[in-house]
């Protein structure tokens, strides 16, 4: 066994941690609390004191207000200081809001394993103007059947909203998208995963189950190769945030999906529909120059796993 690292070794060990983490944390747009970058370093976990005295011998990661950001970012350090004020106030009625459609979805849909949030709610940088962020994992098959029920639940969010003013980039129209399914994961693709690197990686640990925790530590627990980017996903802990009870609906479609020909037919019909309002709504953004930015960069962070790219 090696012998451990003297204070000095161990201090540097941590800044070149921590500047790989923010590398990936800036792609997706804001910069971390010092407690929140000790809790996801790559390599595991670090008391945050450790990680500050660490940061505290060099000079090219900025430490502001409790924010950690890489040069060139510092532009991230007042956006989210803003973000983690307004998150203080506003993610309790928001992960009410989840944890309902969560509810609503796996009510609905059988083929649905486990509901995850993810984005700005699970990491810390909820505002009035943001959506809600979810990753599904479900039954091989139905990943545009799934995609299609959780967008149709979505609508009756966004009706029930509607007065809530959301960013331009999670608007249709006049109604705010306040549900976003960002990632559909079938059982065919994540056991294991095609792509295995920091990102991936990094969404996973970001996912925070309301349903079918059982099932994601499972997900996790075959999917070894996360543990050389992040030790600590499998030091979490993790309930269902809900109770579901299946619907009259629910129990139809899981018997029309034992008969393989019913279900390929269905899944087929509602990727057309999916095709059909994916376009309509980049449409509708064609001319919103940072909404066509978004749509890029989450095209290529999630290849192949979004919706459309199989």
């Amino acid at each position: 066994m090696s012998q451990p690292m003297g204070a000095e070794a161990s201090d540097g060990g941590l800044v070149v941690r921590a500047g790989e983490t923010l590398k990936i944390i800036h792609r997706w747009g804001y910069a971390p609390s010092v407690d929140a970058l000790a809790k996801g370093l790559l390599g595991g976990s670090v008391p945050p004191s450790d990680l500050v005295r660490a940061l505290g011998s060099q000079r090219h990661i900025q430490v502001q207000n409790g924010l950690v950001s890489l040069p060139g970012h510092e532009h991230l350090l007042r956006r989210s200081t803003e973000r983690v004020e307004s998150h203080r106030s506003l993610n309790g009625d928001a992960w009410s809001v989840a944890r309902q459609f969560a509810t609503d979805l796996a009510s609905l849909c059988p083929f649905v394993h486990c509901v995850a949030v993810c984005g700005s709610l699970a990491s810390g940088g909820y505002t009035a103007s943001d959506d809600l962020d979810f990753d599904l994992f479900v039954e091989s098959g139905t990943r545009y059947l799934t995609f299609l029920l959780a967008t149709v639940v979505g609508l009756k969010y966004s009706w029930r909203y509607r007065k809530r003013r959301l960013s331009p980039v999670h608007q249709v129209w006049s109604l705010p998208k306040l549900i976003c399914i960002n990632v559909v994961w079938s059982d065919d693709e994540i056991n294991p995963f095609i792509r295995r690197d920091a990102d991936v990686a990094f969404e996973l640990l970001r996912n925070q189950p309301v349903f079918g925790a059982a099932y994601f530590d499972r997900v996790c627990r075959a999917n070894g190769w996360v543990a050389s980017y992040f030790p600590q996903l499998y030091d979490l802990h993790r309930l269902d945030g809900v109770h579901v009870k299946l619907s009259l609906s629910s129990r139809l479609l899981r018997s029309l999906g034992r008969r393989p020909l019913v279900l390929h037919a269905m899944e087929n019909f509602s990727r057309g529909i999916v095709w059909s309002l994916y376009h309509f709504v980049q449409w509708t953004r064609r001319r919103d120059p940072e909404a066509v930015r978004r749509t890029e960069f989450l095209r290529k962070v999630k290849w192949p796993y979004e919706i459309l790219q199989d």
